[in-house]
This record gives structure tokens, sequence and C-alpha cells, in this order.
């Protein structure tokens, strides 16, 4: 890839959570002049960035576990510094005085709260919108409270968030109406969410989209249950693809107590995995999903989410022993 004197680049996961995220720091006045962003699991983006003579690189809300290579590949140039917002597991983070890592892995946050936390001057109906978005209600209906806002916005913020996250979920860039790098330019023009989300033309067709496949749910039901465990597994279809996640999402709200597998067929004959725990479990007794979806290939997340990007066929009856050994011994 060709050299380039990029001064700021910004790689972001194309979720809700990760297109709000560096949306917050442009609106803090850091612009900028290079992108990098991917549907939902295309989260090993650094290696898709030019190579830089002199650069701050912005990230947020992707492993820094995952990306461990292109990081290290970054901090190798003494004219290159790196600054990292996420809420996934992280690993060991590089000691490097051009790393500065603004990492919190825990309960109920996300990335756009903690760039909100950095930057406390900002909009806090953005970061309420990426928390919805990001399967945080809580969160988000917390930085609401004080703008005394009214229900009905609360609500529009709260579908918003909830709808740009859907939009990331897919195989392949066909399984989704907008690339999340399109959102994202489109995104920079607003200061004000609520325009955003009556002028930018995004929303009514996802709202369309999502209405259409939520039909095709209704006849999902538990492949395999055990106390409050249960496993789903989804066709290999476009609908199944987009939906996956947000089903567990929603299944995880309606169901605080349980724990949820969803196994989503891909067009080779793996799975995509989305891996939900308990969100009453504030003792403790469960393994965090994040756990779990690291003992396999490709897996990674948070407490209460996580998912594995590619988990073979072979692998599947594995997954399923151990999820319920973790979820209903």
């Amino acid at each position: 890839m060709i050299e380039s004197s990029i001064s700021v680049c910004f790689a972001f996961n194309g979720d809700a959570d990760g297109l709000i995220s560096q949306h917050l720091l442009e609106l803090s006045g850091i612009l900028p002049s290079f992108r990098v962003t991917g549907l939902k699991r295309e989260i090993v983006l650094l290696e898709q960035l030019p190579r830089l003579k002199t650069a701050s690189v912005y990230v947020f809300d992707i492993s820094l576990d995952v990306n461990r290579s292109g990081l290290m590949n970054l901090l190798e140039n003494p004219e290159v510094e790196v600054i990292w917002f996420d809420h996934h597991e992280a690993g060991a983070i590089p000691d490097s005085p051009r790393l500065k890592a603004h990492i919190l892995n825990a309960r109920g946050t996300c990335t756009a709260l903690i760039v909100h936390t950095e930057f406390p001057g900002l909009d806090p109906r953005w970061a309420a919108m990426a928390a919805f978005g990001d399967n945080l209600p809580e969160a988000g209906e917390a930085l609401l409270r004080p703008l005394n806002i009214s229900g009905a916005e609360s609500t529009v913020l709260r579908e918003a968030g909830e709808l740009l996250n859907y939009n990331a979920y897919g195989e392949t860039v066909e399984d989704v109406l907008f690339h999340p790098l399109e959102i994202a330019k489109r995104l920079s023009r607003f200061n004000d969410p609520l325009l955003f989300i009556r002028e930018s033309g995004f929303f009514e067709p996802l709202r369309e989209q999502l209405h259409k496949d939520e039909s095709n749910l209704n006849a999902i039901v538990p492949e395999e249950e055990k106390a409050n465990a249960k496993i789903y597994r989804l066709p290999c279809e476009s609908w199944a693809r987009r939906m996956g996640a947000i089903f567990a999402n929603r299944f995880a709200l309606k169901n605080p107590d349980c724990a949820i597998g969803v196994l989503h067929l891909l067009s080779n004959g793996d799975y995509q995995v989305s891996i939900r725990s308990p969100r009453n479990d504030r003792a403790g007794v469960f393994a965090p999903a994040s756990d779990l979806a690291r003992e396999f290939p490709t897996g990674g997340g948070r407490a209460l989410a996580a998912g594995i990007n590619r988990l073979p066929s072979e692998a599947v009856s594995n997954f399923k022993k151990r999820f319920f050994e973790l979820y209903a011994p």
C-alpha cells in the first residue's frame, strides 16, 4: 500500500457504537482524513490503513487483542501515535508512550460512553443512541434523564440506535442496506442526532427492512435448552444473518436470568455465533460471554455479549457442550 502523510485516521466498528464513537471525536473538533470500517464482525481493520509517515490513529470499538499485530506494526513507526477507545476484552495492553488506551471492559458500558466521558461537553443524546444500539437501554436512559426530554424523543433515539446496529450485521455487504462507511461520511454532516435521524435518509428503509425480517422470527424455536440456557440455530438466509444478533439482544432483555446462544449458518457451512450471558448475574455466578467465545478461534467480546466470527460446523457440538456446562450446570 502506498505510503501516506495522512495526519488523522479513524478505524472503527461499523455498528451503532463504533459509528457514533468516531462521530463524537469529529464533534470535538478532531477530523479524520481517512476512515476504515466494515460490517459488525469485520474487526481486523488496522492492516487496511495505508502506510503512514506521521499520523494519529484513533481506534473505536474493536478488540485490541484481535488487532494486536496491526497495532504493533503501527507502533514501530516513531511518528505514529495510537489512541484506542474500546470496551471489549483487550488482553495485555502494550507498554508504549505512543499508545493511549481508553479501554474499559465492564458491564453496562460501551465505547461511546467511554468517549463521552473523555469529552464531557458533547451532546449526550449521541452517546445515548449508541448505548441503545449496543443493547444497554439502562445506560441510554441514564444519559437522557438529566435532559428532561420527552418520551417520544427518547423512543426515536432508541429506535435509531437499534436500526444502526441492525444495519451492521451480515456475512457480506450484499446483506446490508448501507455500508457503514457511507453512514459515517453522511453522519459527519450532523451536529444534532434528531436532524440526522430525520434527514439522513437511512432510517425509513432500515425500518421497512427490519419489519420484513422480523416476520421470519415467528417460527424460530430453541434447538436445545436446559434450565435457563437456550440455543437457537438460524438458516443460511440474508434475513437470518441480519437478525441473529438482534434476536439475541431482544431475548436477553426480555429474559435477564437466561443465557442464549444463536448459531447463524454461513454460506460455507461454518457458523457465526452470538452469545448473551444472564444480565441479572450481578454476583458473577456465570462465566462472562466473552470467556466462552474466547475458547474458540475468532471469538471475543464482552461480559454480557460476545460472539464467534467463524465456528466450523464440526465444532458446533463442542460449543453446545461448553455453553450448557457454563450456563446450565
